[in-house]
């Protein structure tokens, strides 16, 4: 097998694949009460959806338009930013003591938003930054069944053999997670190995363009809340949904349906400078519990 074979058998199968257990292994960890909890906590959870919408999208773009060194790492970072939160963001919310409820729901809503906005947004970032100087032709229809057949069906699986066998369900998402976790790192390993050239010339532009999208979002949607009048534990909830993205079908996208491999280093890159960023705001959230606690004792 020659190396470009590799990385097309990458590109068709081992990446897609990941994904599919990954979305059937979360849908594996889903029961009806999680889709009810939509519907609750309702004001919190409209607001953390529009942000999610408005907020990471507008900031994506104009670090895109102004600052990213190439047009396929400008359409890296707007694939990055217009990703919905990733399902970690519910378990650094449980760290974090913030709202569960809130996050699972925001999650869980922005994840089917996502399937039919993300076409839409691909598109023209495609057209706009990438314009005549690369042949990249993907019909929307092609487009929203590839994302979709990735998604949401391995997830409606999950769901379904969640509620027809529980017991399995919940003994065998913890295997099929793992193994799938380490299958789609590996990928991201090999296709960041494929892009050094492109890596090491923009290094420094990635890892400050990733930082400075991480600290204006959060920045912004924090001192948003802070006036909104939301309680402390739904201000974690939102805060941490935007630091964590679903950066593997954002990957997907730019890799197998694109197919262009440059386009996926924003979010390769974003991985580790978001978990920093989460990191931090969870340990300062939990600080700022303990002194909250300790405060009514002192008086």
């Amino acid at each position: 097998m020659t190396y470009a074979d590799l990385m097309s058998f990458l590109g068709h199968w081992v990446l897609p694949g990941s994904l599919i257990a990954i979305m059937a292994s979360m849908g594996l960890s889903l029961t009806a009460e999680d889709f009810r909890q939509v519907f609750r906590n309702k004001r919190a959870l409209i607001f953390g959806v529009c942000s999610m919408l408005i907020v990471p999208p507008a900031i994506g773009l104009t670090l895109a338009l102004t600052v990213a060194p190439t047009p396929a790492l400008a359409v890296g970072f707007v694939l990055l930013a217009t990703t919905p939160g990733g399902m970690l963001s519910n378990l650094f919310t449980d760290m974090a003591k913030g709202d569960l409820a809130l996050s699972m729901s925001m999650t869980l809503l922005l994840s089917m938003i996502y399937i039919f906005a993300v076409p839409f947004y691909a598109h023209f970032a495609l057209a706009h930054f990438m314009g005549l100087e690369a042949d990249v032709k993907v019909p929307l229809a092609s487009f929203f069944w590839d994302i979709f057949s990735i998604t949401v069906l391995p997830a409606a699986a999950g769901f379904t053999l969640r509620a027809l066998r529980p017991a399995f369900a919940i003994a065998f998402k913890k295997y099929l997670k793992n193994i799938a976790m380490v299958v789609l790192f590996s990928a991201f390993g090999l296709i960041l190995f494929d892009q050094v050239p492109v890596l090491r010339e923009n290094l420094g532009a990635l890892f400050w363009i990733t930082v400075a999208l991480n600290l204006i979002m959060v920045c912004v949607v924090m001192t948003i809340v802070r006036f909104a009048g939301f309680t402390r534990r739904e201000n974690i909830a939102i805060g941490i949904e935007h630091l964590m993205r679903q950066e593997g079908t954002a990957i997907f996208i730019a890799v197998s349906i694109v197919g262009n491999n440059q386009m996926s280093l924003p979010m390769i890159m974003n991985t580790p400078v978001a978990l920093c960023f989460v990191l931090a705001f969870v340990a300062i959230a939990r600080r700022t519990e303990r002194v909250g606690r300790a405060a009514p004792a002192i008086a």
